[in-house]
């Protein structure tokens, strides 16, 4: 069994997810290899909530340039945790 922490690498804290914290999703950063079940199995014990529904978004890697020099920023994925009602993450 995978450990939670591999599956869900950190929370994403912006203005975005501030405003659906509000209808109780929560949106963390998560493995690119994870699946929704194993996301799901992960945060229902990490935050001691029950998972309603789990959208996941992949994030392209981006080209940037500083001066002549080009690299890329690493390839990502994303999970909209949505809770059921009532029920709030025991970290807050």
């Amino acid at each position: 069994m995978t450990k939670i922490f591999e599956v869900i690498r950190k929370p994403l804290l912006t203005e975005k997810g501030q405003v659906l914290r509000e209808n109780n999703i929560q949106v963390f950063e998560v493995a690119t290899w994870a699946s929704k079940h194993q996301i799901k199995e992960a945060a229902e014990l990490l935050l001691q909530a029950k998972v309603v529904s789990i959208r996941t978004v992949r994030i392209p890697a981006k080209t940037k340039r500083l001066g002549r020099w080009v690299g890329k920023t690493s390839a990502g994925k994303k999970a909209y945790i949505e809770l059921a009602e009532g029920s709030t993450p025991s970290h807050e």
